[in-house]
């Protein structure tokens, strides 16, 4: 939970304000591949650490970090594949449909039928 410790900072240093989605995001995202690394490393006796996934997911819909980088494309394909991610290994496919098909819905009204 240091996390808190970092927005109880931004709050008094509004300059940070800016710089924090980012550093949300990227600890976000480091708490998905520690969980993704310790599922390759997994001798079958210890459980995930499914609380990290819990914490990613916390952190990247609290920042609403999608929506922020929506005019960055790059960065807003990311995170959104970032957040499906987590939701796929939580086992929320619902959730991850659901930003998925509006994403599929415009990418074919784009690129047309293929």
């Amino acid at each position: 939970r240091n996390y808190e410790k970092y927005v109880l900072n931004i709050t008094r240093y509004l300059e940070l304000k800016s710089l924090s989605h980012g550093a949300v995001i990227n600890y976000a995202r480091s708490l998905f591949e520690v969980f993704k690394a310790s599922l390759q490393n997994s001798d079958g006796g210890n459980d995930p650490p499914y609380h990290y996934l819990e914490e990613a997911e916390r952190l990247m819909e609290g920042e609403d970090a999608r929506e922020i980088y929506r005019e960055h494309i790059g960065m807003y394909v990311n995170n959104t594949i970032l957040l499906c991610n987590i939701f796929m290994c939580q086992r929320k496919f619902a959730e991850a449909n659901q930003i998925l098909t509006p994403c599929l819905q415009k990418a074919r009204r784009v690129l047309g039928p293929s």
